[in-house]
């Protein structure tokens, strides 16, 4: 099988764009949510992310496409197969990021951060909610509020980075053929953030 990388085609991907609040709060939806996800893990074509969301791949194009002229997803490479032009896609970042543009004002940026966050913890909600009573693997929700000086933040941010880092390492998704098989999918859902109403000791 043939392969052509994306650098010998630097415009067969969509034209970047300079995103508005408007295009932010548009991909705040669920279902490109979910495909940043899974594209994120490790390059996928569309039809393969169609396959593992039960969608029909011409339901997914529009989607791809406007996460790809966002800046959120990047055309990896292209494969010839069987006569047609495979795009495998990747996510821009293990994170998930917003790409606001240097023009973007910092009210606009916290916009479109405040509009995928909602997103991502309402996606959460509902995971947590659709858990049957009595499963014999129950959904894990635990909140807890620190007391940490200003100066140990970034410390504790590093902590908790570096041990989604080792479990997304440990249990990642790999393209093999047997991929995912005998597996089942949970979602692993970080917030930290000031806690609000909260005040420090004196």
């Amino acid at each position: 099988m043939a392969r052509t990388t994306s650098k010998t085609r630097p415009t067969a991907g969509a034209p970047m764009l300079a995103p508005d609040i408007a295009d932010l709060r548009a991909l705040a939806h669920p279902l490109r949510l979910r495909m940043m996800e899974l594209f994120a893990e490790s390059p996928k074509t569309t039809k393969q992310v169609a396959g593992i969301l039960g969608q029909p791949p011409t339901r997914l194009y529009h989607h791809v496409a406007a996460l790809e002229r966002a800046g959120l997803l990047v055309l990896r490479e292209t494969r010839r197969n069987r006569g047609a032009i495979e795009k495998w896609y990747g996510g821009i970042s293990q994170q998930l990021q917003m790409a606001t543009g240097k023009k973007a004002s910092s009210a606009t940026a916290r916009r479109a951060r405040k509009a995928v966050a909602a997103t991502v913890l309402e996606q959460a909600k509902q995971e947590v909610i659709a858990v049957r009573p009595g499963s014999r693997d129950p959904a894990l929700l635990a909140r807890l509020v620190i007391a940490a000086r200003p100066s140990q933040i970034a410390a504790i941010r590093k902590r908790m980075f570096e041990s989604v880092a080792e479990l997304r390492a440990e249990y990642q998704v790999d393209d093999g053929d047997d991929a995912g098989k005998g597996c089942e999918r949970w979602a692993l859902t970080v917030a930290f953030a000031p806690a609000s109403g909260e005040k420090g000791s004196r």
